[in-house]
């Protein structure tokens, strides 16, 4: 998982799976369908944090996400923000909101075959 530069946002939580999960799977369980609720379960959990932390508007985030496929756009991202941000702090806001899109995406979305939430 080391050399793969894709795997190692997701490194953390796949060894968590592994330690935490897989001592307790039944020999009759899918081992892949615990992988993807375990999956869901945190990208589910760790979307709520982003936008509780960052002050965005779910709804408006996914919207804006599957609109700009990347939420590149510096507007797109101040539409899913609950609030507006003044002009001073509006570049700096963008570029930390953007950083943490760009790591939830990475960790959750790219690989995975996944959409945002």
């Amino acid at each position: 998982m080391e050399g793969e530069v894709q795997l190692r946002s997701k490194r953390e939580l796949i060894e968590q799976f592994i330690n935490e999960n897989l001592p307790v799977v039944k020999p009759n369980d899918n081992v892949i369908n615990e992988f993807e609720n375990y999956w869901s379960h945190r990208k589910r959990k760790a979307f709520e944090q982003l936008c509780q932390e960052e002050q965005m508007v779910p709804e408006q985030f996914v919207r804006n996400y599957v609109f700009y496929k990347r939420l590149t756009k510096s507007q797109a991202i101040v539409n899913s923000l609950s609030f507006k941000p003044l002009i001073k702090e509006r570049k700096t806001i963008l570029q930390l909101v953007s950083d943490k899109i760009q790591e939830f995406i990475n960790t959750f979305v790219d690989g995975m075959g996944g959409s945002v939430s």
